[in-house]
C-alpha cells in the first residue's frame, strides 16, 4: 500500500469480531513471534479476555468494510506500577499490508479519547524490547520508556498533555 491514500473508519468491536480480531492478530505478529500468542486457541482465549477485560475499550479499523487492524484498551487496569488505575492499552495490531497509512495512529488517538471520557489521566502500555518500529511509533505518539521487566517495555503517556 505504501504512500497509497486509504479511506478507513473506526468503530467499536462488537463480541462477533473476535474471530477476524484472532486472524488479524495471527497475521500482524509474524516474525514478532516472541513477543505474542502462536497458536489459534491461545490467541482465541486472549481475545476473550480482552472482551471481559473491557469490551468497550476494542476499537476496529475496516477499509472498504474489511478489519485491517485493532486496539484492546482497558479503562478497568490498575497498574502496579503506577499504583493506581491507567488506561492499558494491551494490544493494537494493524495487518502488514495497511500499515503506514495512519490507522494505528488513529486506533490509538480513538483509545486515548476513550481513556480521557472515562476519567483517566495516563496510558500504559508493554512493548518488546526489539520491537523496533512499534517503539518508535509509541514515541511518536508521546510515549515515554518507564523501566523494563525482562525484555517488556514499559512506556507512559500522560493523556493531559496532546
Amino acid at each position: 500500500m505504501g504512500d497509497t491514500k486509504v479511506n478507513f473508519y473506526i468503530e467499536r468491536a462488537r463480541r462477533e469480531d473476535l474471530k477476524d480480531l484472532t486472524d488479524i492478530y495471527l497475521e500482524g505478529y509474524r516474525g514478532l513471534e516472541e513477543y505474542s500468542y502462536t497458536h489459534p486457541e491461545d490467541v482465541k482465549a486472549y481475545m476473550d479476555w480482552l472482551w471481559r477485560r473491557d469490551p468497550e475499550g476494542i476499537f476496529v479499523a475496516k477499509v472498504e468494510g474489511r478489519k485491517v487492524g485493532f486496539v484492546a484498551g482497558d479503562a478497568n487496569w490498575f497498574s502496579k506500577r503506577a499504583r493506581r488505575n491507567v488506561g492499558a492499552i494491551h494490544e493494537i495490531v494493524v495487518l502488514p499490508e495497511f500499515r503506514g497509512l495512519g490507522i494505528g495512529k488513529a486506533l490509538m488517538t480513538k483509545v486515548m479519547e476513550y481513556f480521557r471520557e472515562k476519567k483517566l489521566d495516563t496510558a500504559e502500555l508493554w512493548v518488546g524490547d526489539e520491537n523496533f518500529r512499534a517503539l518508535e511509533f509509541y514515541r511518536k505518539l508521546g510515549f515515554k520508556e518507564e523501566g523494563r521487566y525482562n525484555y517488556w517495555v514499559r512506556m507512559v503517556k500522560d493523556l493531559q498533555e496532546q
